[in-house]
């Protein structure tokens, strides 16, 4: 597999080149950096296969790679190092996009992540990439709102469930103490 490296790089356009470059640059300013539950660590991620077309497909996502098991990877932003601009997701912004994925909190704290943002500010700002910080869309807070209304009917549902359950039951037995004469 070394063999066929030098055979890779060199297919490589430029712009993918010049982009896979950034991405190990931003990721190794953030060598010893880790925060969360899942003991993320930080990388930018650099675009995928040999060309990125003229650089319409230059969007690359910063994001938390975990590295405890049981845990995901979460977007933390992203990055167009054609416009040299940058989406830093706020703790808001990502909170929501977990608990919509995957029905459980962030474990990672407010404190953390500020921490987090504060650092990917620098580090691109270093690469001469402007950043900006984005909450949560609207379309955002509608699913978020959605699934909390579609968990509270269903932990609603099971409830009615459980109670018409029980109420059959006593109906049975009355009916079976009835039948058989048992008081």
């Amino acid at each position: 597999m070394r063999e066929r490296e030098p055979d890779v790089e060199a297919l490589r356009t430029r712009l993918a080149r010049k982009f896979t470059t950034l991405a190990d640059e931003v990721t190794e300013c953030f060598n010893e950096f880790h925060i969360g539950g899942g003991d993320y660590v930080v990388e930018l991620l650099a675009p995928e296969g040999q060309t990125t077309g003229g650089g319409k497909q230059a969007l690359q996502h910063l994001r938390l790679r975990p590295r405890r098991d049981g845990y995901a990877a979460i977007v933390a932003g992203s990055v167009n190092p054609i416009e040299k601009h940058a989406e830093l997701r706020s703790y808001e912004h990502a909170a929501l996009v977990h608990e919509i994925r995957f029905g459980k909190g962030l474990e990672i704290t407010p404190a953390e992540w500020e921490q987090l943002l504060r650092k990917s500010e620098v580090v691109l700002h270093l690469a001469n990439i402007e950043t900006a910080r984005v909450g949560p869309s609207p379309d955002l807070l509608r699913e978020s709102r959605r699934k909390k209304l579609d968990r509270r009917v269903s932990s609603g549902a099971i409830a009615l469930f459980v109670v018409v359950l029980l109420l059959a039951a006593g109906v049975a037995v009355l009916v079976f103490r009835k039948i058989t004469g048992n008081p």
